[in-house]
């Protein structure tokens, strides 16, 4: 089994990395690359305990199933959210794993500050400003400074492009890790200027890692049940915070720690398009918790979920196959 590609449907904050660590356990994955344009999103995985696993710049997919660790060279690296999810996760020995393609930009010192001092991004758009859009500035006027002139970095590049595609003509499976979300893509969204630094549907991922077309074997769009945005630019059937609190769904970026903007329901006709713009095979429903609380933990779907299910199934023609039911890394269920 080749290459799977995990990208988001709608805005983000769907649980991306939760859905693309599963898949990396299930079917063995060799190799786990993250795909997006840098260190602007953030992935988490709960673990027993309330432990969290946090990343901005490794992909979450391979942290626990010990394949190898790529960034490919669309992927804006910052050195120092590098090492320190090294440090972070040394007792998976992440460092002997992580490598990043030596074509990467890399996100200088200054750039995030160069950001939140801006305030078209800082406040406008409202940018998470770590610098990676700086940095994918300079890579498009051929300034970047890219990671194979980083010394610190020498012993973690490779070519992540050649690599993953001979991973899979030998027959074995990738995960590509999509961030972000499918209309925050810089050329699609209707939203501009608030959207992201690059374009997020599969076809973008698949670029950001250098994997060829022929080796992409199935594409897996994330939906969140209740779906949310941070940042400023339109939700449709946007909920107020108190109608959020009573819920008991808010939420809270990885990154920023800003609370995040929750809609109603999912925006059938958007949905549609994205599965179209992504050439989707599959659908991961996550968050199915926030549309019924009573999901939280479930072995079988609910009457809401079940009904949510045969009205996305019905409106874009592929299959709803994962259901994330609360937090914890155990909480997917397979339909």
């Amino acid at each position: 089994m080749p290459a799977t590609i995990v990208v988001d449907a709608l805005w983000g904050d769907s649980g991306k990395g939760k859905i693309a660590s599963f898949l990396a356990q299930k079917h063995r994955a060799s190799l786990c690359a993250r795909a997006g344009t840098g260190t602007n999103a953030g992935h988490s995985l709960y673990l027993e305990g309330d432990r969290i696993l946090k990343t901005h710049q490794l992909p979450l997919a391979g942290i626990l199933s010990g394949a190898r660790l790529r960034v490919g060279s669309g992927v804006a690296v910052d050195p120092r959210v590098f090492f320190a999810e090294l440090e972070a996760f040394k007792e998976f020995d992440v460092a002997s794993r992580a490598r990043v393609d030596g074509r990467c930009p890399v996100i200088l010192p200054g750039y995030a500050e160069e950001e939140r001092s801006d305030p078209h991004l800082s406040g406008t758009v409202g940018s998470t400003c770590s610098g990676t859009g700086v940095a994918q500035a300079a890579f498009c006027l051929r300034k970047a400074t890219q990671a194979k002139e980083v010394d610190a970095l020498a012993p973690f590049v490779c070519d992540v492009a050649r690599e993953i595609n001979e991973t899979c003509a030998r027959g074995e499976t990738v995960i590509v890790e999509g961030s972000q979300g499918t209309f925050l893509s810089l050329a699609l969204s209707r939203d501009y200027p608030y959207c992201t630094s690059g374009n997020c549907t599969a076809v973008a991922c698949a670029d950001d890692v250098g994997l060829s077309w022929r080796h992409i074997r199935e594409v897996v769009l994330v939906v969140k049940a209740v779906p949310s945005r941070i940042g400023a630019g339109p939700l449709p059937g946007e909920l107020s915070v108190a109608e959020q609190d009573a819920r008991g769904i808010a939420e809270y970026g990885v990154l920023t720690g800003r609370r995040r903007r929750k809609a109603s329901s999912i925006p059938m006709e958007l949905l549609k398009e994205s599965v179209l713009l992504n050439g989707a095979t599959k659908i991961a429903l996550t968050f199915c918790d926030h549309l019924d609380p009573s999901m939280k933990d479930a072995r079988a779907p609910t009457g809401p979920v079940r009904e949510l299910v045969r009205r996305i199934e019905a409106a874009c023609a592929i299959p709803v196959f994962l259901l994330d039911c609360g937090k914890p890394y155990g909480s997917i269920l397979q339909v």
